[in-house]
């Protein structure tokens, strides 16, 4: 069988059957068959970053201007400081001086000490009547004592009560006392003062009578 002639050309590349044809737009169904919906397009591109330049020619941004200081408070003159430093001080001095007249005029009386003594002893007189004195010193408020006084030949006395005015520092309470008969004996008188505290004191009392 005689061979084919060999044809040296290269063959030319198959030919795309859909190269020469119109293609359509692609479309999506929705819904009915008379709704289309064009393809979605491709989103643009982000617009280029801000382009910074270096190098000789081109300026330089300006530094921004400093901030002006803020002014200073005006200062008061010194006369005026001193002034109200007295005025404060003067302010404080007469709150304590009120303070210390009220709480001097709203407190209380107190006892501070009491003490009993004879001042005209009997002696050797008979049938006399000694005066037995208790001194009471107090805070110098007013108010009302209660005491009471112990006779060492009788029964407690009676509750007694002595009003004290402002500003009496001193009070005198008197006990008297009888004595008869002939004879010598040595007595206690003693005063209990029950208000406002309690506080106690006491003395001797001598009686002597002679009589022929």
């Amino acid at each position: 069988m005689p061979e084919e002639p060999f044809d040296g050309r290269p063959m030319p590349p198959p030919v795309d059957p859909w190269a020469t044809i119109d293609r359509p737009v692609p479309t999506v169904y929705l819904g009915g068959p008379d709704t289309t919906v064009p393809a979605a397009r491709p989103a643009k591109p982000p617009p280029p970053a801000e382009e910074y330049r270096f190098g000789p020619g081109v300026p330089v941004t300006p530094a921004p201007a400093p901030a002006w200081p803020a002014a200073a408070p005006p200062r008061r003159p010194v006369w005026r400081r001193v002034v109200s430093l007295l005025s404060s001080l003067l302010t404080l001095a007469l709150v304590i001086v009120v303070g210390l007249y009220l709480w001097q005029r709203l407190r209380p009386i107190e006892v501070e000490s009491v003490s009993v003594a004879v001042p005209k002893p009997a002696g050797t007189r008979c049938d006399v009547t000694v005066d037995v004195i208790a001194t009471v010193h107090t805070n110098g408020r007013s108010g009302v004592l209660e005491y009471q006084w112990f006779r060492s030949d009788a029964a407690p006395g009676a509750v007694l009560t002595e009003q004290v005015g402002s500003g009496q520092r001193v009070v005198t309470l008197t006990l008297k006392w009888a004595f008869s008969g002939v004879g010598t004996t040595i007595e206690t008188a003693k005063i209990n003062i029950v208000k406002p505290s309690p506080l106690q004191a006491g003395t001797q009392v001598a009686y002597r009578c002679r009589r022929r």
